[in-house]
């Protein structure tokens, strides 16, 4: 009997691919991944010097 190999099953989550200081800008590349298929969000931080950056998620799928 033959052994079936086992396949690590990837986890879900986001990945940040785009950080700017300008949401506009965020708005725009956030529309492109989401035309391409993907699904995109953005969130805002602040950086140590008070300035706030917006951030571009991507979510993983899960195989």
């Amino acid at each position: 009997m033959k052994s079936m190999a086992r396949r690590r099953i990837r986890t879900a989550g986001k990945k940040i691919v785009y950080i700017t200081p300008y949401r506009n800008l965020a708005v725009e590349v956030k529309h492109m991944y989401e035309k391409n298929g993907e699904m995109a969000e953005i969130g805002s931080e602040t950086d140590k010097t008070g300035a706030t950056l917006f951030l571009v998620y991507v979510f993983e799928k899960s195989y």
